[in-house]
């Protein structure tokens, strides 16, 4: 695989304006939250895509036709004019429930199919620089099931707007054994994605989601000599975590995940994205998580396969991480002064210098 890489996507690597459109109400929605003024920084850093997460689904809860509210339009209209003037790529990333317990349920086409249709009349004759990903993480549905719908889903899309390229990932949380039975779209703006936080152990460490909360101070790459003990009357998932890890913590075993993708694209002659990566910040150690994420981005790079990292301003961000000033009242990072240099310079940024 050595010196092979996969087909160029149109962007090279940005990250996740997370929390934003995500889990809530469109009354719920802070409007403002992202402005012009955080476009221009991440392009200051050599961002030339953003990756937005809009949870369709959850803003249109009980709205008649899925149809999409007039203050979510009015954000929209206002990212996909400011990618056009800042020739930068955004990506509309149909999000969705991505929680331990949840499912996509087989019925999730009658939900895809009204959103992007909408979307996609809507915006049919926008900047080039706007990118549908239909769909975010699907899991718990039969692969088979979901590669029918994407498979419709694609071609509805396409039939109203010939312009834009689309995103499409397989089941199983956008595995690679799903991706492969994906339909073969035979579409030259085709986009094929998949994400990647491994080693799990090392990206999740202390993440009560994860039952991860007692594995902390995990190195990567795996070293024996400091890893630190199981926990105290371990779990048998901590001690299988354990176990595997000298084997899934090493850059060899990462470097066998990107190749695989490599060699997909190659055979579909398509573009390979990786939406997102990232390691949790709140229990990683500080130099361990900046050499993760040097040499994820440089692989990535060096195989010629796009990614946004997740995320910007949260626990898998680039600022450093800010306690609240007031107990349960947090406050977002300021650019440039928080900006955690170390973990911008491994993902292969730059150093933001003055306020733009």
């Amino acid at each position: 695989m050595k010196g092979k890489k996969a087909i160029p996507a149109p962007f090279t690597k940005g990250v996740n304006f997370t929390n934003w459109l995500e889990y809530r109400r469109a009354d719920q929605i802070p409007e403002h939250m992202f402005t012009r003024q955080d476009f221009v920084n991440a392009k200051s850093l050599g961002c030339d895509v953003i990756r937005l997460p809009i949870h369709f689904e959850e803003i249109c809860e009980g709205i008649e036709d899925y149809t999409i509210p007039e203050n979510v339009w009015r954000i929209l209209d206002r990212v996909v004019s400011w990618a056009e003037e800042l020739s930068m790529y955004v990506i509309f990333d149909f999000h969705n429930n991505c929680h331990g317990d949840s499912v996509t349920s087989n019925n999730v086409e009658n939900v895809l199919t009204p959103i992007w249709k909408q979307v996609a009349e809507r915006y049919k004759d926008a900047t080039e620089y706007l990118v549908y990903e239909l769909m975010n993480e699907p899991h718990g549905i039969e692969v088979a099931l979901w590669n029918e719908i994407i498979e419709r889903l694609f071609r509805m899309v396409r039939s109203i707007d010939k312009k834009h390229y689309i995103i499409a990932g397989g089941a199983d949380w956008n595995s690679f054994a799903a991706m492969k039975t994906l339909p073969d779209f035979k579409d030259d703006k085709v986009i094929y994605t998949f994400h990647f936080y491994d080693p799990h152990t090392f990206t999740h460490q202390g993440a009560s989601w994860s039952h991860l909360e007692r594995m902390i101070h995990i190195p990567f790459p795996y070293d024996e000599k400091r890893m630190p003990p199981l926990p105290d009357n371990p779990t048998e998932d901590e001690k299988a975590r354990y176990a595997a890890y000298p084997e899934q913590g090493t850059v060899a075993a990462v470097e066998r995940f990107f190749d695989q993708y490599v060699e997909f694209s190659l055979e579909r002659n398509a573009p390979v994205f990786c939406g997102e990566f990232g390691c949790f910040a709140p229990f990683a150690d500080h130099e361990e998580r900046v050499n993760w994420y040097a040499i994820v981005a440089s692989l990535l790079g060096e195989r010629n396969i796009a990614r946004t990292s997740w995320d910007y301003y949260g626990g898998f961000g680039i600022f450093k991480m800010k306690m609240p000033r007031e107990k349960g009242k947090w406050s977002l990072p300021v650019f440039p002064e928080d900006v955690d240099e170390d973990i911008v310079k491994a993902l292969g940024f730059e150093v933001p210098r003055v306020v733009i």
